[in-house]
């Protein structure tokens, strides 16, 4: 017997395959005509919904951090944020499993959440539930769409949504790309903002001290750092200097370095004896400042008429009194805890005279703990043999060489922590 022939498409038939291939093509010209996700996701949806003759629909994309799908809806006048566990509600399990779900009654699966329609009045019929994937098969989102118009979702629709998935999955993963981009530059534009903020904090110039000389510097180990350092000129006879160093880095470093600038700068011109002044800014930076916050702080009170440096210490780093007729190191240790650490701190004060050619050397942890690529710290022995090596030079040349033993001991690697270094040298009588 004669073998029968393959029956052909029918006409049909090829001119439905033909039009679902110009709408794809047309699809997927439309999604080009935005990089906005939220504009997009209501581009994506209408235009499935238009060539799948469907109802209703709701487009979600796969969070994996949280292993949740999300979407924005219309809720009255305003869009909110809807979020589903993986593998809750058929949408849910489709994301889960990977499989697409076809119901010809969405009542009778088991899966189905029939909440939304009990609230709302909506009756929901037939349902497509598909995987959204991207060119690596990944899925990043579920296609969920309600209702045909004309009958049940068949075989066509399937592979039209398949097909259209490729093309959705780039135009989200373009628009996620220029979102992650954006947010960067409005990130970095903040910080750089927040860093110029902290830069106008710290004195442009320092003062001239009649029979001093000082010189000082902070070189933040991040675009934002937490040193902070300033001199504050009370009268002819009286100046104020400052070291402090905040737990942290980054913008909230930063926050908590202007609440100290403006309090400090607030309280410093009262009559307040420099403990009451001290306790004040605790109280200050306590209220102001979660349990992990604290700032180590350092201020002294020089009296270039009698040559007398009244200092309290607040947990920093000890500076050094370097006597040059001896000479020997002599730390200023008195003082108290860190700003912010307790509601209620005492703080005690110490003076020290200062004798002619004595240097006063003011730092933070970054000095001491700059690390090479060892893991060894700079230390404080290699700081006073370096301060020694050069206590006969000016401020500025005595700071920049401490600098340059700094940089060359840690190498190529990169800083890591703040540095801050004040060097207060009396040069005349």
């Amino acid at each position: 017997m004669p073998a029968k022939r393959r029956s052909k498409p029918s006409a049909t038939k090829n001119l439905q395959y033909i039009r679902r291939l110009e709408s794809l093509i047309e699809a997927s010209k439309t999604l080009n005509t935005t990089l906005d996700l939220d504009e997009l996701l209501k581009v994506i949806l209408d235009l499935a919904l238009k060539n799948l003759n469907a109802a209703r629909g709701t487009i979600y994309l796969l969070d994996d951090q949280r292993n949740e799908l999300w979407s924005r809806v219309l809720k009255g006048k305003d869009i909110v944020e809807i979020r589903l566990p993986l593998g809750t509600g058929v949408s849910g399990y489709v994301a889960e499993s990977g499989k697409t779900v076809n119901l010809a009654d969405a009542w009778k699966d088991k899966r189905f959440f029939s909440g939304f329609d009990v609230r709302s009045g909506f009756v929901t019929k037939t349902m497509l539930c598909m995987p959204m994937r991207n060119r690596e098969k990944k899925t990043i989102g579920v296609f969920q769409i309600i209702n045909k118009k004309n009958g049940l979702f068949d075989r066509e629709d399937e592979q039209f949504l398949e097909a259209f998935s490729d093309h959705v999955a780039l135009a989200i993963e373009n628009a996620y790309l220029l979102q992650a981009r954006v947010e960067k530059e409005r990130v970095e534009k903040e910080i750089q903002i927040a860093a110029d903020i902290q830069g106008r904090l710290l004195p442009k110039e320092l003062p001239a001290v009649r029979a001093y000389s000082v010189s000082a510097t902070a070189i933040p180990c991040k675009t934002i750092g937490g040193d902070y350092y300033d001199v504050i000129t009370l009268d002819e006879d009286t100046y104020v200097f400052v070291v402090a160093d905040v737990s942290g880095k980054g913008i909230p470093a930063a926050l908590l370095v202007s609440t100290l600038h403006a309090s400090l700068h607030a309280y410093v011109l009262t009559s307040l004896s420099l403990p009451e002044l001290v306790q004040k800014l605790n109280a200050v930076v306590y209220k102001n400042t979660p349990s992990e916050r604290y700032i180590t702080f350092f201020i002294s009170v020089l009296n270039i008429r009698r040559h007398q440096l009244m200092y309290i210490n607040a947990g920093h780093n000890f500076p050094y009194l370097v006597r040059k007729s001896e000479p020997e190191f002599v730390r200023l240790t008195a003082g108290g805890l860190p700003l912010g650490m307790f509601e209620n701190a005492e703080y005690k004060s110490e003076t020290v005279n200062v004798e002619s050619d004595d240097l006063l050397v003011f730092y933070s942890d970054g000095v001491t703990e700059a690390m090479n690529k060892k893991f060894e710290e700079y230390g404080e022995n290699r700081f006073r043999e370096c301060i020694l090596k050069y206590v006969d030079k000016d401020v500025n040349d005595l700071k920049g060489k401490v600098i340059d033993d700094i940089q060359e001991f840690i190498g190529s690697e990169p800083q890591s922590d703040d540095l801050t270094l004040m060097v207060l040298k009396r040069t005349g009588t």
